[in-house]
């Protein structure tokens, strides 16, 4: 109680009255409290940003402000940076936004996909700024390096797992290598994008961005199949064809390349989830496997088509 209240303070929220909950959030914890002047998230990163960083980040969201584009700045304090710590721990203070969480509905995906479009066009000729020190990307570095961890690690593993992963890391750097990367979009993208990142409005429409931890230049079809990824992987029975189809034609405007490659990012994102987790590896590999055998597959390559 003593730390919020002094958060409060020092990033002038009003008189501290009560906590209203702890909200959804996978690293970070968000907590819900209310003021008397209203509604804030005091959110605990686990991992802390250097100044820059942070800097990076809040220049971006004024960006994509500009552009007419949902988000909000986290809230300075009395010394003019936008976060604070406490015990080591890095706090960022946000308004809290009234919406709904993303559910399985038409009018939720295409808003999500819509908006992921006009994301990537508003940032598609920002500067390159200061990196993350983690990201999502399946790229072949990102993945040797998440492999080589594994491998410090064996004794976590059954042999014939660390073998299958092996494998099929070797065949996924193999097609990606001959595949056309010519006309792939660069742009800065979210690294995060997944539908419960956004807020809803009741109409369907997104009312607010969240999570910017991650965002970092790259090319956009990693966005995309991010979160066709959780929307095919979450979608309710018989389902998630419809709803990947939905989102990918309510994002619009992706070049032929991005097109046929879609399906191995697919496949490369699925195996980033595989080696990401060490102690739960045995069961990501059960989930994703058959999934990069399917989208690796001639039924799984039209898939999406």
């Amino acid at each position: 109680m003593e730390e919020i209240q002094w958060i409060c303070r020092q990033h002038h929220l009003g008189e501290f009255t009560r906590i209203l909950g702890v909200l959804e959030g996978g690293t970070n914890l968000p907590i819900l409290v209310e003021t008397e002047k209203g509604k804030y998230v005091l959110r605990y990163l686990t991992h802390s940003a250097p100044k820059g960083r942070i800097k990076f980040i809040e220049e971006i969201l004024l960006c994509l402000k500009d552009a007419s584009i949902p988000v909000v700045n986290s809230i300075k304090n009395e010394s003019g940076d936008y976060y604070s710590f406490i015990h080591n721990r890095m706090i960022q203070v946000y308004p809290f936004i009234e919406g709904s969480r993303f559910k399985f509905d038409p009018e939720h995906i295409k808003s999500n996909a819509r908006m992921l479009n006009k994301f990537h066009t508003a940032l598609n000729s920002y500067k390159q700024g200061p990196l993350p020190d983690e990201s999502n990307c399946p790229t072949e570095e990102n993945l040797k390096k998440r492999l080589n961890r594994l491998d410090q690690n064996k004794e976590s593993i059954s042999k014939s797992s660390l073998s299958k992963i092996k494998s099929l890391y070797s065949t996924l750097i193999e097609l990606w290598k001959k595949a056309d990367k010519n006309n792939l979009q660069e742009t800065i993208i979210h690294d995060d994008w997944h539908p419960w990142n956004l807020i809803y409005s009741e109409d369907g429409s997104v009312s607010c961005i969240l999570d910017f931890d991650l965002v970092r230049p790259g090319k956009r079809i990693y966005d995309v199949a991010y979160c066709i990824y959780w929307i095919y992987m979450l979608s309710p029975n018989k389902m998630s064809q419809t709803y990947s189809k939905m989102f990918i034609e309510g994002y619009e405007g992706l070049t032929p390349e991005e097109k046929n490659i879609l399906t191995l990012v697919l496949a490369k994102i699925a195996l980033f989830f595989i080696i990401e987790f060490v102690s739960d590896i045995e069961k990501q590999l059960k989930v994703n496997e058959p999934f990069i055998e399917f989208f690796l597959s001639q039924e799984g390559k039209e898939f999406l088509l």
